[in-house]
């Protein structure tokens, strides 16, 4: 497991298990897709409920407002003793069966959180991309 941090949604050192599979009890790192830091793209799923609700130390919550990131937002996180940056570049919403948003492109470290919107709901995912930006 790792760390993951969003500063401007108050989510400060969230448990992130590498093929996890209990979502009230940390965030997921998909299977199969790059490690931070590594080249490809990290995914990380996490719930959300409406968004009055949100508590950023409840993992049945914690990605509620992850709708009100902007680009150039910052991701950090703590993996294996290093702090990597993120920049938050596009977010896009897709319907729950397209599993593109797993594919791993090798030209670049990037990162992709992804929840359910809107929050509360099962209807689309939300998928926030984000870019390696130092070490």
């Amino acid at each position: 497991h790792y760390n993951l941090s969003i500063p401007k949604l108050g989510i400060e050192a969230a448990v992130v298990e590498v093929g996890g599979e209990d979502l009230l009890k940390s965030l997921i790192h998909y299977g199969g897709t790059a490690l931070p830091g590594e080249y490809g793209n990290a995914v990380i799923f996490g719930h959300s409920v409406l968004p009055q609700f949100f508590n950023p130390r409840d993992y049945q919550a914690i990605f509620s407002t992850l709708p009100t990131l902007e680009k150039g937002d910052e991701i950090l996180v703590d993996f294996d003793g290093i702090l990597y940056r993120y920049q938050v570049y596009e977010m896009v919403e897709v319907s729950p069966d397209d599993i593109a948003v797993l594919e791993q492109s090798y030209d670049g470290r990037f990162l992709s959180l992804i929840t359910c919107v809107p929050p509360g709901t099962y209807l689309k995912r939300l998928v926030v991309r984000a870019r390696l930006t130092e070490i």
